[in-house]
């Protein structure tokens, strides 16, 4: 347990929170900080603060972000990280390392072996320290030294998975085994260290607790244990350490890392950039790029810092980093994004920001910040659970001491509640897990379905999301003589060579609608990038692009604006086609809704349960026209991703539960600081990793399924507890009377448990054969 769990937050009134502990000076500037806190008052003789809020449906927020708060300031610091050389012979050295966790020292080695000249390193996690063998002729110790200083984490191979637990499970397995089946054989005393040494976990998460100064419950385990083997009972002592393995066990398999290293799935860093010295570009790293510089990104190419374009015009995508479908046009004076692509044309770029600075890094930054959320489910339980250790253990006391009787201590002591606590809420969430996983949604850990069942604000990202996330063809108006059919012909000739969305989306769609196009003279064509393309197809001159583009080649376009305002307001834009300078048609282009998400609204809205948000990078208009085409709440257009974290933060502050639901990287900071992230199928890497649920399959409309798996599983959750929590409290009242000997208190106590896990995993069994029945 952390330090964090020494403090209590808890309700105290209808708009009034109290948080026990020593409270630090930072805590309260920060608490007396937040706009829903109208007074904070200090109380000294109780190592306690009382915070007063505005209103009273903030105040579940507070009392969240003040939980997560002391969670995240109880986890030391880790020392900077460093790599100083202790010693070196030739073609040897040892190399010191700080600031890393064991598998990155490994990680390290891992990428030191292949540098050049770097025939083999081993780590010493232990020591914190790397031994390195080399060819003197082509490296050198303090060379290997700066690399290492160097390097960047990202880059490091992968570590291997934490430990799972199961060494001790089957341990303590082996041991109850033996305690059953072989009690005369084994030696008394052999038997008894053996049961001890299963028990040491517990012993030492006691001992910690007692540092923090508190009493766990994890010390009840260890006095009933010690009673239990005292007295020679070792297959309830077996039992006992054999039950806590499993639950550790159980604890291991549902606290999976929710953050890893970000970017080293993810396509969003550039290797390389090439920087002007005059007029001549020279192949640098991007690690070496300065404000000032400037950098030339031909087609295709992705940009390596945020600047302004000095020259040139391309077409970028920035789709990674906004959410834009379409891409933009950026010329002369326009700003550009690190991590954005070129997709046609070639500009020159001076660069503003490069490194932690880009809006790529930052986003990298908001997830790292945002860190492991806490285990709500678990924490609360143990939290329930320590609160009582003191009373049961003066219960005992008084029980063995006014009746002379060490048999009334040891029922009291035996029947507690930790053991079926800290089994029965992990194996719940554990089984709602599981049974959601069959259904294609991965839960990351049990916290968060707890979470889930609590939301009342769903956020959506539009592109990809909502919307399939590529632009069609959605209306064709025909102007002039000839034929939807027809303007679609001879625009998708012009198009056919070109590689930008638009162009795709046309020739999807005359495949779609089974137009054959013709084909334009080799040669003829003209493409002007961002503006659109002219082409000589069966003899006619076709130009295809905006309205700019027309006026341009003299083409009278005042007959398609009440045409391009009808598009607008549906949220989709408008290409204009000119045939030999007469307007001939205007297509209109959309990222069209996913045909399920009008439906997963209306289930999700519940009648009134949840509010659903849209927020997006895309223009204003189109969001809004998607907003009331699927019936959503509020929507709101040209967000860049630190916008959407600003607003589930205003949501959190106002008391709301927000669920955040993306398939971007632009998504990723706001699905980190929601209370639950939502990756639906298909999603970057980067999505996928920040996000606490992922549908894996059937995309979109998989979602209400999730929610619902959330409800169900938190009803197991409640009647798991109420399995543990009436049987032991009956017992222990029992046994201070004398009325329960510590054999039957331990059958009810490790039977309590054994019935919780049972029906923990009860929805598990059924589904299962209901599966198989169908």
């Amino acid at each position: 347990m952390s330090a964090a769990a020494s403090w209590s937050v808890r309700r105290v009134g209808v708009d009034r929170l109290r948080v026990d502990g020593n409270p630090s000076a930072s805590l309260l500037a920060w608490i007396g900080g937040q706009e829903a806190v109208t007074e904070v008052a200090v109380n000294e003789t109780r190592d306690s603060i009382e915070v007063v809020v505005r209103e009273k449906r903030a105040l579940a927020a507070l009392a969240r972000s003040v939980e997560d708060r002391l969670f995240a300031a109880s986890r030391r610091p880790s020392p900077p990280f460093g790599v100083t050389l202790l010693h070196a012979l030739p073609g040897r050295a040892r190399l010191r390392v700080s600031g890393l966790a064991d598998r990155d020292v490994e990680r390290l080695a891992e990428w030191l072996r292949s540098s050049p000249g770097v025939h083999r390193a081993r780590p010493s996690p232990a020591s914190g320290s790397i031994v390195v063998w080399f060819d003197p002729a082509l490296t050198s110790a303090e060379s290997i030294v700066r690399d290492a200083r160097a390097s960047d984490r990202r880059a490091w191979p992968s570590s291997t998975p934490e430990p799972s637990g199961w060494g001790r499970a089957l341990a303590s397995t082996a041991v109850l085994a033996a305690s059953v089946t072989l009690p005369g054989t084994i030696p008394a005393p052999l038997l008894g260290v053996s049961i001890a040494c299963t028990g040491i976990p517990s012993a030492l998460r006691a001992a910690a607790a007692l540092r923090e100064r508190r009493v766990g419950v994890d010390a009840l385990d260890v006095v009933a244990i010690g009673i239990l083997v005292g007295t020679e009972r070792f297959a309830s002592a077996a039992l006992v350490t054999w039950l806590l393995s499993l639950g550790d066990l159980v604890l291991a398999r549902t606290h999976a890392r929710a953050r890893r290293a970000i970017t080293e799935r993810l396509d969003l860093e550039t290797v390389e950039a090439y920087r002007l010295r005059g007029e001549v570009p020279e192949r640098v790293t991007p690690t070496s790029l300065r404000p000032g510089d400037r950098i030339i990104i031909e087609t295709g190419a992705r940009i390596a810092a945020d600047g302004v374009v000095e020259r040139g015009i391309a077409l970028v995508d920035e789709k990674a980093l906004t959410g834009e479908s379409l891409p933009r046009t950026r010329t002369l004076g326009e700003r550009v994004l690190s991590g954005s692509v070129v997709v046609d044309g070639q500009v020159i770029v001076r660069v503003e920001r490069t490194g932690a600075e880009t809006t790529a890094s930052r986003i990298a930054a908001v997830l790292a910040g945002a860190g492991t959320k806490p285990m709500t489910l678990q924490r609360d339980a143990e939290r329930v659970a320590d609160r009582l250790v003191l009373p049961t253990f003066a219960l005992a006391g008084a029980a063995g001491a006014l009746a002379a009787q060490l048999d009334r201590m040891t029922s009291v002591l035996i029947t507690d509640f930790g053991t079926g606590l800290r089994i029965a809420v992990p194996a719940a969430a554990l089984t709602a897990m599981t049974l959601a996983a069959r259904e294609g949604v991965l839960v990351k850990g049990g916290q968060f379905l707890e979470r889930l069942a609590k939301v009342d604000t769903i956020v959506f990202d539009k592109t990809g999301t909502l919307t399939r996330g590529e632009p069609e063809v959605v209306a064709i108006d025909v102007i002039g003589r000839l034929s939807s059919a027809d303007c679609l012909r001879l625009a998708t000739a012009a198009e056919a060579r070109q590689k930008h969305p638009i162009a795709r989306a046309i020739r999807r769609c005359a495949e779609r609608t089974g137009v054959r196009p013709c084909r334009a003279e080799v040669g003829s064509e003209v493409v002007s990038v961002g503006r659109g393309v002219s082409a000589s197809v069966e003899g006619q001159h076709i130009i295809v692009g905006g309205k700019r583009t027309m006026l341009e080649h003299g083409v009278r376009a005042g007959e398609a604006r009440a045409v391009m305002d009808r598009h607008r307001a549906l949220g989709a834009s408008s290409v204009l086609l000119a045939i030999d300078g007469q307007l001939a048609a205007v297509l209109a282009i959309a990222d069209e809704p996913r045909a399920e998400s009008a439906n997963v609204i209306h289930v999700l809205r519940g009648g009134g349960r949840r509010q659903v948000l849209l927020l997006s990078g895309d223009s204003k208009a189109v969001v809004q026209a998607v907003g009331r085409a699927l019936g959503i709440d509020r929507a709101e257009g040209e967000l860049l991703p630190e916008d959407k974290v600003l607003v589930v933060r205003e949501l959190q502050a106002a008391g709301r539960t927000v669920a955040m639901i993306g398939d971007g990287i632009n998504d990723a900071p706001a699905l980190a600081v929601a209370d639950v992230g939502i990756s639906i199928e298909g999603g970057t890497d980067l999505a996928v990793e920040a996000a606490d649920v992922v549908l894996l399959e059937g995309g979109l409309a998989k979602l209400p399924r999730a929610f619902a798996i959330a409800d169900r599983g938190m009803a197991n959750v409640k009647r798991s507890l109420g399995l543990v929590l009436a049987p032991n409290a009956i017992a222990i009242v029992l046994g201070a009377f004398g009325l329960l000997s510590p054999a039957v208190a331990t059958i009810v106590n490790n039977g309590s448990t054994i019935a919780a896990a049972l029906a923990a995993v009860a929805p598990l069994v059924g589904n299962r054969r209901a599966g198989t029945s169908g």
